[in-house]
């Protein structure tokens, strides 16, 4: 009597991870790219306050300052895609999760998932303040009061002020997750250094960019947090608020020196590490 052999299983597509379409690709690698570019040029202006008596601004003013110029603008318009594009793959990552298909429905990847939402949702500020700027309509003098305007109208609604001292408290531990990523190998998650000799300047720029947004998102984080416990939206200020704050210090132009330093750095470190990532691995 014949019988007939046992059928091998069939693999589904999805047990595994499938390789990224050349458009996520080129969305994600430039949208990283992006955000480099968005740290240097807050960090630059940070450290020109540093040095000088001007007030330092935050991630409005600077793009605010950067434009006015064919040069300025054309830079302007680029980062604007390319923050775009940045906000894109994080939508991506939180909807799709490509790089996780066959875990992606796991506790652990939800929650991983949340925070791209979150993140891509954070930054679709910066390409608003890019096109604003674009178009001639932002103003480098106004960036904390338009921070303190915002709180105000949170606290005006019903548990508006809750609402302010739980995302403040989001963003103090934002920070120090940053602290974490900094001394450990989760900054370099998805990057392969070792084959390059720029391993250890690459790991020494991320450590001191890492801690220095450490410190940034712990203060703009604080400061909201303190706004929402005095119930005065004058105590929030921002990204500009935080820069000020430190300039104010005792040697503060030496503390915002340091930071913008840091801030700097995170920006060459993003763009320096983006050849070596590897999109699509698990």
């Amino acid at each position: 009597m014949l019988t007939t052999p046992l059928s091998e299983p069939s693999v589904r597509p999805h047990d595994g991870p499938a390789p990224l379409s050349p458009w996520q690709r080129c969305v994600g690698h430039s949208g990283y790219i992006a955000e480099g570019l968005l740290y240097l040029v807050v960090g630059c202006f940070a450290l020109l306050a540093a040095l000088g008596r001007q007030q330092p601004n935050g991630s409005k003013g600077a793009l605010a300052k950067l434009g006015g110029s064919g040069f300025g603008d054309a830079l302007l318009a680029l980062l604007a895609i390319g923050l775009a594009a940045f906000v894109t793959w994080q939508f991506v990552l939180a909807v799709a999760d490509p790089e996780h298909r066959a875990d992606r429905g796991t506790a652990r990847r939800r929650l991983v998932r949340l925070g791209h939402l979150s993140n891509g949702l954070f930054h679709v500020v910066f390409v608003g303040e890019a096109v604003w700027s674009l178009l001639g309509l932002a103003r480098a003098d106004n960036e904390r009061e338009t921070q303190v305007q915002w709180t105000a109208r949170a606290m005006a609604v019903p548990a508006g002020r809750y609402v302010i001292a739980l995302i403040g408290a989001s963003i103090v531990v934002f920070g120090l997750w940053q602290f974490y990523r900094a001394v450990t190998r989760d900054k370099n998650k998805r990057v392969d250094l070792s084959h390059t000799r720029l391993r250890f300047a690459i790991d020494v720029l991320g450590v001191y960019g890492l801690a220095a947004r450490g410190v940034l998102f712990a203060l703009v984080g604080g400061y909201l947090i303190n706004a929402a416990w005095r119930h005065d939206p004058r105590y929030s200020g921002g990204i500009a608020g935080a820069l000020g704050g430190m300039k104010q210090q005792p040697y503060g132009e030496w503390l915002l020196g340091a930071v913008a330093g840091g801030l700097i750095c995170y920006g060459l470190y993003q763009i320096a590490k983006e050849r070596f990532r590897r999109l699509g691995d698990s």
